[in-house]
């Protein structure tokens, strides 16, 4: 086991899924508590069409991804607050516009592009240091924001109308949030890509409400359950000579199934 630590870009992969492993579930407590699981989605199909346009016009990639996703989190939010259509139909309406837009543009690319099915599946092993550097400086923000935002996303996730009673701007609370969710999906599609990212938000953060009755607690098993699917799942891709990404979500999809199977009544 400890052979493989000597490789740089398994030493490259193993500090970046530990750290996504933590900062997604932390992220993804709220996101199964607000059931925005839909969101996740949406903005994953939008990065893929940002892909396609970094493309198409020849930009930095990444840049263009998060500013895309940027653009379509604001785009929901303000129609969220000028309409009375449900929450997941809006959603809806722009991950069907997303998609939509994006298989266009992927018809009016030339050629096979390599870059864009990267993306869609994640390729953890390919990381350079200057990606871990930015793994690292996006986790970490992300980590001070939520701890920074925690009261008020806690009140606003629990009871919505008693946060506003008590002077919390949910408008405001939402907004931030949901631009910190699109970010850290952005980020993480390199890594584990559009199809998986979704999972890692979402199977730690229900394994751990299987297990948990506070919130705190759900919280801080959610991380743990995050980071050991992370390590786990990148060792069993090195293993079983398999994709890394779609290990580390097997992983903890087996430790949601186990939470419940051992789900504590009450």
């Amino acid at each position: 086991m400890m052979e493989i630590l000597q490789y740089p870009f398994f030493q490259r992969a193993l500090i970046a899924s530990v750290l996504l492993g933590f900062s997604l579930p932390l992220i993804g407590v709220f996101v199964v508590t607000r059931r925005l699981s839909f969101f996740s989605e949406a903005i994953a199909h939008s990065a893929f069409t940002g892909l396609a346009l970094s493309a198409l016009l020849m930009t930095p990639a990444m840049p263009t991804v998060i500013a895309f996703a940027m653009l379509v989190t604001l785009a929901i939010v303000f129609t969220l607050h000028r309409t009375e259509i449900p929450t997941d139909t809006v959603i809806g309406v722009y991950l069907a516009l997303c998609a939509g837009a994006g298989i266009l543009l992927l018809g009016v690319l030339q050629g096979y592009q390599t870059g864009l099915f990267q993306f869609l599946f994640g390729d953890i092993l390919a990381l350079a240091w200057e990606d871990v550097w930015l793994v690292v400086v996006m986790c970490v923000g992300s980590v001070l924001a939520v701890l920074a935002m925690w009261n008020a996303l806690l009140r606003v996730s629990v009871h919505r109308e008693m946060a506003m009673a008590m002077g919390t701007s949910a408008a405001r609370v939402d907004l931030l949030f949901l631009v910190l969710l699109a970010v850290m999906v952005t980020l993480s599609l390199k890594l584990i890509g559009i199809v998986l990212v979704t999972a890692m938000l979402l199977l730690p953060a229900a394994a751990a409400r299987n297990l948990t009755h506070s919130f705190r607690g759900m919280a801080l098993l959610a991380c743990v359950i995050g980071g050991v699917s992370s390590v786990l799942g990148l060792y069993a891709s090195y293993w079983f000579g398999t994709a890394s990404g779609a290990a580390i979500v097997v992983t903890a999809a087996v430790m949601f199934i186990l939470s419940v199977l051992f789900r504590r009544g009450g």
